[in-house]
């Protein structure tokens, strides 16, 4: 929310230059300012909006102009001025609006006629989108923003005197652009004034200020979904009034989403008929104790072009404590306006976009002849059902969607928005004095505004002044003692660093074999080239119970980093788990065997060399080969010491009751991965896999060499896993794994296939794809077959109590089984908790049909980074 609010106020926006100055005032019946009414002069393709007095002024050349002035709850109102070379100041009333429907009657059965309105105005929301070809225009923007308090904690993290002094103090920001736009989604922004007394600690980079004027009220992705495909399974809608304005039908339509969710809007969207596109926008978005509201005014810039035009958002913090509030206003002038050819407005009409897209029909495709036959029937159809505006808007989006955003779907790499935004900086932009803005702003400033800009120029004084030495020191001394605690990367030269863990990562494993291990883990690198780079990392723990130093030492070599090259060399000798990552964590295991005596996780001792190497074949084909030699020695209990006393379980594995003999285990290793279309990102010059539509597929091989008494076997299994998103609220995860050990040579059991597992009640595993059991009971050196599912919704059970809705969290039904054999195990369960950071499970397992155990699990992924 704070992004979003900064990225808002930081929006930047221009101004015509013209001789004649327009001062206006719009009032009520009674004589009242109205708040952030519209003034649109429709000569100029130019929207002004009112401060909360009502006030808006403009340069213009003289002449004669006609003008719109509206506001939400008034009637909207057409007069004709005339600018004199003197310039004009004018005060127009406006009248409260007089509903002609002041309810419509829904009879039970009969559905509200705002659902047909709106199914139209979905089904054509992808030809709205792409209406236009290209336009520029001139655009102001003022903002005013309050922080008036912040919590008592956070006033002491902050060590700028400066920023704590705004506290309490409006600021204030205007800005002049010229935009230009491409209907590939590309804007050329050139800054030509800007004003601000925002501090520098809260600005942001000027590509990120164009969020309101990007965000087209048309794409599926905007304002919660509202009109997408699948709006009407998360909204309601409700028909309010219905009039005739400038020639046109308009309706009011209330949007009610059927779901407490921060992500939904909530207001009233007034719709032209016919046309079915929107005219006004009034919507808010609230989360967390935060509110936004959106205010948007379309007119008509050319016959049957609608584009916003004014501008007018609100901010209401109130989160954690912090509370603040602010107000946006922008003014758009269009300037030059180009519309797509073939696209036209009416629902009567649209049929001219079918026939000038499948020209020369005779060479199309017969599936796409079909697709536009299809899509013509839907157009000139009276009444569309919910699965043919569905339909037909899908069709649409094939017929009317630019090549340029085509192809730039079919791109796999995912761009950042200031990718599409080209920023330049007009010379003066900063320099502008008062004089200068006097005559351009299109509001005026108000007292408390222009002491802000007072304050600023006071602030900087003083900044100037004093220097920058005091907090630099206090910044220093912070830092040097949150590095010594928590670890530091520090820069050793132009190519080279060092890191070290921090102190409170010395000593966060303790066991019943080894003690407490006490040690410390650092790392020094070196950027080779633009494409590559070395380190080294040596890790030394000393072992307080077993009295040995355990010592690793990791090498890396990252190369080709847009195909993730990776080559890790890693040697020493260490305490390893017999399940390796798949039974309990260390840091859950320390938990439960200092606490409690609870020693799931069982050690072996192994030396060890490793080579590894992982490479991209190509985008989404994922090569990993590995070459392990290991040594292993069983190992026994050395201590039993509990806080709260117990005695602890031996180090033997479930069903082991004879020591591990010692032996020898070399093995070859080679993983391929498949995800077809999957999306990346590329930061730094390195890629950065991030999502997919399709299913992963993973298939693994490898080869055990030994002598006697040593592991010598083969192994082959395969996987396939995907989480599918099913609507705004719901996903579905599955995952299937199935493989075999193919010869019947030696294995021990770290060789066994384990299976992911939560012994303990407290875990660092995902509840999607672990079972609730014992980490090596089922261990196998046969074959064997697992699946899990998992069903993820923002509303499942406990969220469709309505105040339960306002809550982050979510909650999962889950099925498993595993499958050996002499076994046929299942479990089933129910989970809540917010994502990815945390879970709280019951789970029950069952041996056939037979019941075997239930529990509960809470499982925190956070625990599996804290011991390595």
């Amino acid at each position: 929310m704070r992004l979003f609010i900064l990225s808002v106020t930081g929006l930047l926006f221009t101004a015509a230059l013209s001789a004649q100055t327009l001062a206006g005032r719009i009032v009520n019946a009674q004589g009242q300012p109205i708040p952030h009414a519209t003034f649109y002069i429709r000569e100029l393709a130019l929207g002004l909006i009112a401060d909360e007095q009502g006030e808006f002024r403009t340069r213009i050349d003289g002449g004669e102009y006609t003008c719109d002035v509206s506001s939400l709850g008034y009637e909207r109102k057409v007069i004709t001025i005339s600018v004199p070379e003197t310039g004009l100041s004018l005060e127009t009333a406006l009248q409260e609006k007089t509903y002609a429907i002041r309810e419509v009657t829904v009879f039970p059965g009969k559905e509200d006629p705002a659902y047909r309105i709106m199914r139209n105005v979905i089904s054509r929301a992808p030809y709205h989108l792409h209406q236009v070809k290209s336009y520029e225009a001139g655009v102001y923007l003022k903002g005013t923003f309050k922080i008036d308090k912040i919590p008592a904690l956070l006033k002491i993290q902050i060590n700028d005197k400066e920023v704590k002094d705004l506290i309490g103090k409006l600021l204030v920001l205007e800005s002049q652009n010229e935009i230009r736009y491409h209907e590939s989604g590309k804007y050329e922004q050139r800054v030509i004034a800007l004003s601000n007394a925002i501090p520098e600690n809260f600005r942001i980079d000027d590509r990120a200020l164009l969020s309101v004027i990007t965000n087209n009220i048309y794409a599926s992705s905007a304002f919660g979904g509202l009109l997408a495909p699948g709006s009407f399974s998360i909204y309601k809608f409700r028909l309010e009034d219905s009039y005739n304005e400038n020639g046109h039908a308009i309706h009011k339509i209330q949007v009610l989403p059927k779901k407490k969710n921060g992500d939904l809007v909530t207001g009233a969207l007034y719709i032209v008929d016919d046309a079915y596109t929107v005219q006004q926008a009034d919507l808010s978005l609230s989360q967390a104790g935060s509110t936004v509201r959106f205010n948007l005014t379309y007119h008509e810039i050319k016959p049957g072009t609608f584009l916003p035009a004014a501008y007018d958002i609100s901010v209401n913090i109130n989160t954690m404590g912090v509370k603040g509030k602010g107000q946006f206003y922008a003014s758009v002038k269009y300037n030059r306006l180009e519309t797509n050819d073939s696209y036209v407005l009416t629902a009567k009409d649209t049929a001219t976009v079918l026939k000038q897209a499948s020209s020369g029909a005779g060479t199309l495709p017969k599936k796409r002849q079909k697709e536009l036959a299809k899509l013509e029937e839907l157009v000139n159809k009276e009444k569309l059902s919910t699965r043919e505006a569905y339909k037909m808007a899908k069709l649409m989006e094939k017929a009317v969607e630019p090549e340029a955003v085509r192809e730039q779907r079919r791109n796999l790499e995912l761009r950042p928005l200031d990718s599409m935004i080209t920023v330049t900086r007009d010379s003066l932009a900063l320099l502008r004095d008062s004089a200068y803005w006097a005559e351009h702003r299109n509001l005026p400033l108000r007292e408390e505004e222009l002491q802000s800009y007072i304050q600023r120029d006071s602030i900087r004084r003083i900044s100037e002044s004093r220097g920058s030495a005091d907090s630099l020191g206090k910044r220093t001394s912070t830092a040097w003692i949150t590095g010594l605690l928590f670890g530091k990367k520090i820069k050793t030269g132009q190519k080279t660093y060092f890191r070290y863990g921090g102190l409170l990562t010395a000593c966060t494993e303790y066991n019943f074999v080894d003690g407490f291990r006490v040690g410390q883990r650092i790392e020094a690198g070196i950027n080779l080239d633009e494409n590559r780079s070395l380190s080294l990392s040596p890790a030394v723990h000393y072992t307080t119970a077993r009295k040995a130093f355990d010592i690793t030492v990791d090498g890396t070599l990252a190369y080709a980093p847009m195909r993730n090259g990776r080559f890790v060399l890693s040697t020493g000798h260490a305490t390893a788990d017999f399940a390796g990552n798949n039974g309990t964590g260390r840091f859950g295991n320390t938990l439960g065997s200092l606490f409690f005596a609870l020693n799931t996780a069982k050690f072996y001792q192994k030396r060890f060399l490793n080579l590894t190497n992982q490479i991209d074949l190509a985008n989404g084909l994922i090569l990993h080969t590995a070459f392990i030699y290991e040594k292993r020695n069983d190992l026994e209990n050395n201590i039993s010491y509990s806080i709260f006393g117990g005695t602890p379980a031996s180090n033997r594995p479930h069903g082991q009751s004879d020591k591990m003999p010692g032996h020898k285990a070399l093995t070859a290793d080679i993983t391929l991965e498949y995800t077809p279309r999957y999306y990346y990102s590329v930061w730094n010059g390195k890629k950065f896999y991030r999502s997919s539509d399709y299913p992963t597929l993973r298939f693994n091989y490898g080869r055990v060499f030994g002598g006697k008494n040593n592991s010598s076997f083969d192994k082959i299994e395969a996987t396939v896993f995907q989480t599918v998103r099913l609507n705004l609220f719901d996903n579905l995860f599955y995952e299937f794994n199935a493989g075999m050990f193919l010869s019947a040579g030696q294995t021990y059991l770290p060789d066994f296939k384990h299976f992911r597992t939560n012994e303990m009640f407290l875990a660092g595993k995902s509840l999607n794809n672990s079972f609730l059991m014992d980490n090596y009971r089922y261990a196998t050196n046969s074959k064997w077959m697992q699946a899990h599912v998992a069903y993820i919704s923002d509303y499942l059970l406990l969220k469709q109590i309505p105040f339960m809705q306002g809550y982050l969290f979510n909650e999962s039904l889950h099925l498993r089984t595993l499958q050996l054999p002499h076994l046929n195990y299942t479990e089933a369960g129910y989970s809540a908790g917010f994502g990815g950071l945390g879970r709280v499970g019951v789970f029950a397992g069952f041996n056939g049909l037979k019941y075997e155990h239930a529990g509960i699990i809470v499982t925190i992924p956070l625990l599996n980074t804290l011991v390595k």
